[in-house]
């Protein structure tokens, strides 16, 4: 899906736009604009708006896209303009970084954990909205399922006895965490960006209302999973407190994920069988995690 004129002229955008790699295939650049399709109206303004006060706060730990307004073609000074079909767009300033690679024990690691710490003081105080959480998707679910306000009984019976097995004995190891909670960017793995030695750029917030130190425990985790991190790399999260019990709940959140979006759906003749390769990946490469994640706790 590319943005039309019509969004180019709302956003002050120049030259033909050039689809970016990464994330979804669905984002575009032109010029110094970045240009992503929006599915929920509200939560790309309440985004913007919460980026634009990072923005003010930001300094030598962390960088933040800014917000741009549409200002033109009917885009009246809001956060998000729509094409004449109705499709949504929402745009940035572009800002200059490349995603890490996790691999091995990444000479990253510290400056991550740094952006993610003055990111998350940062947002420290910023009340959260109403409706977070409630959106019914599979990554809220699987939050929800991480921390004991979901049953995952129906989740976990269609699900294959391995990975479900995997998740139970997580699950069976989690006890009460008593820490503060507070917004949260739940997706950090591919979306901090280093350019040379300047600070971080923490791009496409993931809100959850969590403990700060859960968005570490997902990007450790995501590394182990997917990116033949070292577990050595635990060894950064020595200072977080109770670190072993937020990876733990950060695996669970991803691997209910997983078989929420891979497993069948319907439950009937008319229903979709999933996607069981991928599954079976999913739990070859996470039962390493489970069992290292399980002996810490």
């Amino acid at each position: 899906m590319r943005p039309g004129s019509a969004i180019l002229v709302s956003f002050g955008a120049a030259g033909d736009p050039v689809l970016l790699p990464g994330g979804e295939g669905t984002t575009w650049r032109a010029g110094d604009i970045v240009l992503k399709p929006v599915g929920d109206l509200r939560m790309a303004r309440w985004t913007a708006e919460v980026y634009r006060i990072l923005g003010d706060r930001s300094g030598a730990g962390f960088r933040v896209p800014e917000p741009v307004r549409a200002v033109s073609a009917g885009g009246d000074g809001d956060w998000v303009a729509q094409e004449p079909d109705g499709r949504a767009w929402a745009a940035w300033r572009w800002l200059p970084g490349a995603a890490a690679d996790w691999s091995g024990r990444s000479p990253y690691w510290p400056r991550l954990l740094a952006a993610s710490q003055a990111f998350h003081a940062a947002l420290a105080g910023l009340p959260a909205p109403d409706w977070l959480g409630t959106d019914g998707s599979p990554w809220t679910v699987a939050d929800q399922v991480a921390w004991g306000e979901r049953d995952p009984r129906d989740i976990l019976r269609s699900a294959p006895a391995g990975l479900a097995g995997q998740v139970r004995q997580l699950l069976d190891a989690l006890r009460p965490v008593g820490l503060p909670v507070q917004l949260v960017h739940g997706d950090l793995t591919g979306n901090v960006l280093f350019a040379g030695s300047g600070p971080p750029a923490v791009i496409d917030f993931s809100p959850y209302r969590r403990p700060a130190g859960l968005a570490v425990a997902v990007a450790a985790v995501d590394a182990l999973t997917w990116h033949g991190a070292d577990p050595a790399i635990l060894d950064e999260l020595a200072g977080v407190p109770e670190a072993g019990q937020l990876l733990a709940r950060a695996h669970v959140g991803r691997l209910v994920t997983e078989l929420i979006s891979r497993g069948p759906r319907g439950g009937t003749a008319g229903g979709t069988a999933g996607d069981p390769a991928g599954l079976a990946t999913v739990e070859r490469t996470a039962r390493p995690v489970t069992s290292l994640l399980l002996g810490i706790q």
